[in-house]
């Protein structure tokens, strides 16, 4: 990427780039309609999903 780019740009390449990985990944061409940078949504969804995994092994019994 040049250094003269944004952020938050989608250039014509990385849309090249997205789309290959899709296509390889699903087995046939695809067609990207729209794509966008999401940014300061919060914390990650992996993330959140790790906290939750590892709290959920923390069960805890309550005494009888």
């Amino acid at each position: 990427m040049t250094e003269n780019m944004q952020d938050n740009e989608i250039t014509p390449e990385l849309l090249m780039i997205m789309s290959a990985a899709i296509a390889a990944y699903l087995g046939k061409n695809v067609r990207i309609r729209k794509a966008r940078f999401i940014s300061g949504q919060g914390p990650s969804s992996w993330s959140q999903v790790g906290r939750v995994s590892i709290q959920s092994s923390h069960a805890i019994t309550p005494n009888k």
